[in-house]
């Protein structure tokens, strides 16, 4: 059983805590947007994916899924959640689970204020949450609230853009720059629909803080609170935190499992103010707050490896000792910049024609197994394929510091005047930089030099991050192939 954690960034914990939750039945696999990822270093497997509203994300993820034998993947961010949620039975028709709530537990949690409603309509205590400038200058002359007031996103997590107004001119300026922040940042695709009511104006609780990992199965069935009061914080996220045991938080805990349905973890806050919990924002995710519920010994990620293989999960892989303290460290992670050395050369990405028999030999050679099936399974012989290519086709190979993709083109059916490419690949640490895209413009401009008129290549029917690509720069489907692929075509 392998597992994929996407948008993996710096939780190298949680890579760990799985590695041991599969032990020797599997492997860990992660992936982000860049590959200077802390986390890359310590899993099994690691790669770098397209952005996440990217429309190659979720092909990109189901072919990287299917050619590593994942079973399962989670995501440890909150912009990723949604996206996943949404295609869940796309997913399963794989053969991959996607462990993410329903989408609607991941709307009411990544909206602040859809979080605020949720609570409040269910009779939790909740703190005075308004969406415009109006809104609450109206609420401060009717003495509703007074300052402080929280500035902040109405999406994101950690700190971003969060601001403290403490009073009406501070509030005004802090309401743009909030709003700047998210322009500027990654929130901006979760607010584009709303981007007049993308920042929320929030009461600011006086209390003491705590911490809820709230846990349900893979069917929604509650099994257990941690309770942890929160002595310290860096950049939104728990620093410090101490495991306690409060039934009041407990009962809290199991009355918001039943409310919302989500799966697996449900990262809490809440704010003890005068006796009474107020719950403040929720994420429907492995919280930064959770390595101090697994010191204590609770081991959510073997649980869910457990649920996944249909099997009984003991009470105590799930129940926490009481009393435990821990503190987050600072450990510098080196990343490894040698498998990624074309990143940091400063040599311009060029494109070299490979003409020669032995010079051809060496690039099949190197990228034999950059395709599925590799070309030597295609082809036989790689000497003799190279012998024929150099004889008949154009070779071309994009080169930065070492090289990243290559395309084979035939371009001699004068009869005909259809071009044909019968390999084009781009190693994957080398993807999402246009070079794929690059190959192909050089396979266009040296047909239409040779008088061909149109151009068709062959793609495996469940490739379907090569399929989007091709269809996304002008090829449509022409005919069959085999069984297991089609022929694309594209006028020139």
């Amino acid at each position: 059983m392998n597992i994929l954690l996407t948008s993996v960034g710096r939780r190298s914990y949680l890579v760990q805590y799985f590695k041991e939750a599969l032990g020797e039945i599997g492997k860990v696999h992660v992936s982000n947007s860049t590959e200077l990822t802390p986390a890359f270093e310590i899993a099994d497997a690691a790669i770098v994916t397209p952005l996440i509203y990217s429309d190659d994300y979720i092909p990109f993820l189901i072919s990287y899924c299917r050619e590593h034998d994942i079973s399962a993947i989670i995501s440890l961010f909150d912009i990723d959640l949604p996206v996943l949620s949404e295609n869940i039975e796309l997913f399963k028709n794989n053969g991959i689970d996607v462990i993410v709530s329903d989408k609607s537990v991941i709307n009411i949690c990544n909206d602040k204020y859809k979080t605020y409603s949720f609570l409040k309509e269910n009779g939790f205590m909740v703190p005075k949450t308004f969406l415009s400038i109006d809104a609450v200058i109206q609420a401060i002359n009717n003495n509703e609230v007074s300052f402080p007031l929280v500035i902040k996103p109405r999406w994101g997590m950690g700190s971003i853009g969060v601001l403290i107004a403490e009073n009406e001119e501070e509030l005004l300026v802090f309401y743009r720059k909030s709003l700047s922040h998210i322009k500027n940042s990654y929130l901006k695709f979760e607010s584009t629909e709303n981007l007049d009511e993308s920042v929320i104006i929030q009461e600011k609780l006086n209390g003491q803080e705590y911490g809820l990992d709230v846990i349900n199965d893979l069917k929604q069935n509650y099994q257990n609170t941690v309770v942890k009061i929160k002595h310290a914080m860096r950049s939104g996220e728990t620093d410090c935190a101490e495991i306690v045991d409060d039934c009041r938080f407990k009962e809290l805990g199991a009355l918001i499992s039943k409310k919302l349905g989500h799966i697996g973890n449900l990262d809490v806050d809440v704010f003890l103010v005068n006796d009474k919990l107020y719950v403040l924002e929720m994420n429907a995710r492995f919280g930064g707050g959770y390595p101090f519920s697994h010191l204590a010994g609770v081991d959510l990620p073997k649980a869910i490896i457990n649920w996944l293989k249909d099997e009984v999960v003991s009470d105590h892989l799930l129940k926490e000792n009481h009393g435990v303290i821990a503190h987050k460290d600072i450990n510098i992670v080196q990343i490894n910049s040698n498998n990624y050395p074309f990143k940091n050369s400063k040599e311009k990405i060029i494109i070299k024609q490979m003409k020669s028999q032995k010079e051809i030999l060496k690039i099949l050679q190197e990228f034999d197994g950059v395709f599925t099936p590799s070309i030597s399974e295609k082809v036989g012989d790689l000497s003799d394929y190279a012998m024929k290519l150099s004889e008949n086709a154009f070779v071309y190979v994009t080169y930065k510091s070492g090289n990243l993709g290559f395309v084979s083109l035939y371009a001699n059916d004068i009869n005909s005047k259809v071009a044909y490419i019968s390999f084009i690949g781009v190693k994957k640490q080398a993807r999402n930089m246009e070079i794929g895209r690059n190959l192909l413009e050089t396979c266009f401009d040296k047909s239409i030099e040779f008088g061909m008129e149109e151009i068709i290549l062959e793609v495996r029917k469940n490739n379907y991050i090569a399929d989007k690509f091709y269809k996304k720069n002008g090829f449509s489907y022409l005919k069959e192939a085999s069984n297991q692929s089609v022929y694309l075509t594209k006028k020139l």
